[in-house]
């Protein structure tokens, strides 16, 4: 390492020198009556003005040598000491854009076969590493040698579907020693200037074109399904589009298109896909980043919700009726409910206990939504608001109680966790049962509320209805994005799962209800870090999900570079790590000198 590298500008010296030597004295002739007042007859050659043959004495060798050396001294070369290598934190990028190219030209392998070489010379030990993902994950074991790095590295799965490098930054910063060298391996610059010290930032990526399926969503509505689909060109040229959307099952082709797309436009699809339709999936042509040309969508979950409508006086009865089935999520039954809305609480205690659940492994269990229509006007309070609501609770998913007027019986008493208030007072309670069974209490006039006349009475029912949806059996989201967690509900009496990724690893889960296994479903959360198809098989039956990679910033390539930014060098490294070697060059460089002193000296006493 060099602390002056400016001072190499005395390097300049060197073409002098051999300019002198290259330009020869050019005689001129001169006649004179004699030749004994000359001391030396012969034509100087150390110095002229014309180019000849080049000679090159020895003295030249001496001068250059002395030249070279007291340029190098003047750098202030330093010299790194083997036992001051200080520990090292390493980042690396597990975003999937670090895949992008072709074959193995990606950015993680210019990265990896860069690392293998700072690890023999620059990285000091131990090593941690650090996996910067949507979260950034530590790797248990420090390497303490390269060999233990390089293991390591065979761990490095680059796909998350982003790299949040500032949280890793700090997450490391927290739990290293003061001093430790941090090393960022990724394929974009610093959006900002690296003011830390000790932090290298190096980029392997590289600036290309892509196009990339950004959303994808399949969705029922009016018993068909529809299809949207957005592609964007990420790039500063037209591009050709060649989409093809195919029903994985036999391959049969469902849709085609081929246009031009303008640079950095999204393009948005919109289409319906036949009734009874399985798998599909949606291809783009190969290009620099592939991941992101493919997307598998499986049939959104069509069973609904089976409501009964209990005793109520008819005005209001219809307009539950109206409000489940415009929510298309519920369907009405007399027989067989997972739902009962109803002006006092049925007596279902038989259905949800233990004992009914033994011999019957996947029954399912009834809820109840009980509304208190208060029918004493006198006892009646009405509200407008603020009204307090806890949005934590998956009923007030998107309520809004602006403009409402809430009439209930204040008096009533409800038992549950309180999701809807008015001060003081409970207007929706979430009360939780045996079994996961749940009791709904919902406390309002509907002669004296504006409720159901208000935008949020049917998305109020439809939450309800989502929220019970959500307890039955398999994955309530089967379709998600890259990154995230799928949410298996169990069945009652399952006790295990057995998940196959799309890579075929084989997971095994062991679901925990407690000690009664009966006691309730339970939520299992399956991280979904491969791009896919998973297949999971339950006591109950078996169920699949789908994962593809939807990040619009991850497949914008255009800012991917190669490039180092931020150095490990201060003045504490250069004090404690370094030692100069100046010295050295000078001592060399005096014995030189005085070499060429005495070869002068010899010449001219000849």
């Amino acid at each position: 390492m060099l602390a002056t590298p400016w001072a190499l500008f005395a390097l300049i010296g060197v073409p002098i020198i051999l300019g002198i030597y290259f330009f020869r004295t050019r005689s001129r002739r001169l006649e004179v009556s004699s030749l004994f007042l000359w001391i030396d007859r012969s034509q100087a050659k150390q110095g002229g003005r014309q180019i000849k043959r080049v000679q090159f004495p020895l003295l030249i060798i001496f001068e250059l040598l002395a030249i070279v050396l007291l340029a190098m001294a003047a750098a202030s070369p330093m010299l790194r000491l083997e036992s001051a290598g200080r520990p090292t934190a390493i980042i690396l990028d597990t975003s999937y854009s670090m895949l992008a190219g072709k074959e193995n030209e990606t950015a993680q392998k210019r990265a990896i076969d860069d690392l293998h070489k700072l690890l023999d010379t620059e990285i000091g030990y131990p090593v941690q590493f650090i996996f910067a993902g949507s979260k950034p994950q530590l790797v248990a074991e420090r390497a303490v040698n390269a060999a233990d790095a390089r293991n390591t590295l065979k761990s490095w799965n680059c796909n998350s579907p982003n790299a949040d490098i500032n949280a890793a930054i700090a997450l490391t910063a927290n739990i290293v020693s003061p001093g430790t060298k941090i090393l960022v391996i990724t394929d974009c610059p610093p959006a900002d200037k690296i003011e830390r010290e000790k932090l290298l930032w190096k980029s392997y990526g590289k600036s290309n074109d892509n196009f990339a399926i950004t959303h994808a969503s399949r969705t029922i509505q009016d018993d068909k399904d529809k299809l949207l689909v957005e592609i964007t060109n990420f790039s500063n040229e037209p591009q050709n589009l060649n989409m093809t959307i195919i029903e994985t099952k036999n391959t049969n082709i469902l849709f085609k298109d081929q246009r031009q797309i303008q640079p950095n436009e999204m393009h948005r699809i919109r289409t319906v896909i036949k009734n009874n339709c399985g798998a599909i999936e949606i291809r783009l042509a190969d290009d620099w980043l592939n991941l992101d040309n493919r997307v598998i969508l499986l049939p959104p979950n069509r069973q609904p919700v089976k409501v009964k409508i209990g005793s109520f006086q008819t005005e209001l009865q219809n307009k539950i009726k109206r409000a489940v089935e415009a929510s298309g999520a519920g369907e009405i039954v007399q027989d067989n409910p997972e739902i009962i809305f109803d002006s006092s609480i049925p007596n279902i205690a038989a259905d949800n206990s233990d004992a009914a659940n033994a011999n019957l492994t996947h029954k399912k269990i009834v809820w109840i939504v009980h509304i208190l229509n208060e029918p004493d006007e006198k006892k009646i309070k009405s509200y407008v608001g603020p009204f307090i609501i806890d949005r934590a609770n998956r009923i007030a998913n998107g309520l809004s109680l602006d403009g409402v007027v809430w009439s209930c019986n204040a008096d009533a008493r409800v038992a549950g966790n309180v999701v809807v208030s008015a001060g003081d007072v409970p207007l929706i309670t979430d009360e939780r049962r045996k079994n996961n069974a749940r009791i709904i209490h919902v406390k309002f006039n509907d002669r004296i509320s504006t409720l159901t006349s208000n935008p949020a009475w049917p998305i109020l029912i439809w939450n309800i209805l989502k929220y019970r949806a959500n307890q039955n059996a398999g994955f309530a989201t089967n379709n998600i994005k890259l990154g995230t967690e799928a949410e298996f509900i169990s069945a009652l009496g399952d006790k295990k799962l057995e998940v196959t990724t799309p890579k075929n690893e084989k997971l095994s889960l062991t679901i925990n209800t407690g000690l009664n296994v009966y006691a309730s479903n339970a939520s299992i959360k399956i991280p979904a870090d491969q791009i896919g198809l998973y297949k999971v098989k339950a006591d109950s039956g078996a169920y699949e999900f789908a994962v593809s990679a939807l990040s619009a910033e991850e497949s914008n390539l255009k800012n991917c570079k190669t490039e180092t930014n931020g150095s490990w060098i201060d003045n504490e490294t250069i004090r404690t790590d370094y030692r100069p070697i100046a010295w050295i060059l000078l001592l060399i460089t005096l014995a030189i000198l005085l070499l060429h002193h005495w070869l002068i000296s010899n010449e001219n006493n000849k």
